[in-house]
């Protein structure tokens, strides 16, 4: 007579996969917590829309030219005079910080200085209009933070300040030779006590039930409008 198979007395719990948080994903939070949720929770995300790809160009475009003098040990000759220190060489763009089994935080830089044993984060931002006559928004400084913080979390000390490297295309009559570009450079402190606590209260809503909308919410707003007729 066949034996039959006893059947396992354990199961194997399946993994659960990690919830990786960004400084652009608790921005989208700050926007309207119920997109925050369905992002994170079931992968739907906004509508990308028609929109330009010239900033990421500018991006690839200005972290090669960064290299160049990476390897020369140098600082590009438009920001040498302005931001002191060296190209950290090997340049590491990504850094990760687990919270616990089921969160982490993680970020993307688009530079970084060495300068006396500390490091400063850089960011590169494409202006569609004078950076020189703004002030800086909110969200540019909680990038900062965000950068000190995973910097200072994989035992790379910050220096306690972070730059934002504007490029802005000026106004021009002949361009026969090229457009002319305003670089404005800005200094930003770093907060990076700042970020634990947005970090949990990041969490606090994805552990919640689903929020309201953002009374300002676009999206959720032209859904609320148009929801009536679909069926």
């Amino acid at each position: 007579m066949k034996k039959l198979q006893k059947e396992s007395l354990f199961v194997i719990p399946e993994k659960k996969k990690k919830i990786w948080l960004s400084h652009s994903g608790i921005e989208g939070m700050n926007r309207c917590k119920k997109c925050f949720y369905l992002q994170y929770k079931y992968k739907i995300y906004h509508p990308e829309g028609i929109q330009s790809r010239l900033a990421n160009r500018f991006d690839a475009i200005l972290k090669s030219y960064f290299d160049i003098f990476r390897q020369k040990g140098t600082l590009p000759p438009f920001v040498a005079d302005t931001l002191g220190g060296k190209l950290q060489n090997p340049f590491i763009e990504t850094y990760f910080h687990t919270v616990d089994s089921e969160y982490g935080f993680l970020g993307k830089l688009d530079e970084c200085l060495v300068l006396d044993g500390k490091y400063i984060p850089v960011d590169f931002k494409t202006s569609s209009s004078d950076p020189r006559e703004k002030d800086i928004l909110n969200a540019y400084q909680n990038q900062i933070d965000a950068y000190a913080f995973l910097l200072q979390q994989n035992k790379k000390e910050p220096a306690g300040y972070g730059f934002l490297i504007f490029f802005y295309p000026d106004l021009a009559m002949e361009i026969k030779n090229g457009f002319p570009m305003i670089n404005h450079i800005v200094r930003v402190e770093a907060h990076p006590e700042n970020v634990s606590g947005r970090i949990e209260q990041a969490i606090k809503v994805l552990q919640g039930l689903m929020p309201e909308p953002n009374s300002d919410c676009p999206f959720c707003s032209w859904f609320g409008k148009v929801k009536e007729y679909y069926v």
